[in-house]
């Protein structure tokens, strides 16, 4: 499953950079994600352990996330029990409306596979809903912390949509 989006929004690369980065805070704003902690960080680099599901599917999957301050949070699963085959998700922030201050052009990446069968059927039950739910939390998120968009975020692109 793959999806990817592109739209211009009201924040700042550093504010969304801040935002994204900071997993550790995830389990706090990201949809379906219970725990969230890094273990090790490096200058730029993280690896991380989250856990995300809902009762009675829990599952733990630890990621190394690598930033390039302030344009790319790129995050690949490195170990988990069985959960997934891939996971990879990748947010980039371009120059935005250059007569905005807090402006950016957000482009969102995401590709996963299951190892299960059981849960590629799930997934693709709620595939719709997760992703227009993912980017929609970091940007209120982004609200929360920064308070209201510079100006409204245009509605996202869509680059690519495979289920």
């Amino acid at each position: 499953m793959a999806y990817s989006e592109k739209r211009l929004i009201g924040f700042s690369r550093d504010e969304m950079f801040n935002v994204v980065s900071d997993v550790s805070q995830y389990h706090h704003f990201v949809p379906w994600c219970r725990s969230s902690s890094v273990m090790h960080e490096h200058e730029s680099s993280q690896i991380a352990t989250l856990e995300i599901g809902f009762p009675p599917f829990m599952e733990k999957y630890t990621s190394r996330v690598i930033y390039i301050k302030p344009s790319v949070v790129h995050s690949v699963v490195i170990e988990n029990d069985n959960l997934f085959r891939t996971l990879d998700t990748t947010f980039r922030f371009g120059k935005g409306n250059p007569s905005a201050e807090r402006s950016c052009t957000l482009h969102y990446d995401l590709v996963f596979e299951f190892e299960s069968q059981f849960h590629s059927r799930i997934a693709h039950l709620f595939f719709d809903k997760v992703v227009k739910t993912m980017v929609g939390a970091f940007l209120h998120r982004a609200e929360k912390l920064y308070g209201p968009p510079q100006f409204p975020h245009s509605p996202p692109q869509v680059l690519q949509y495979k289920s």
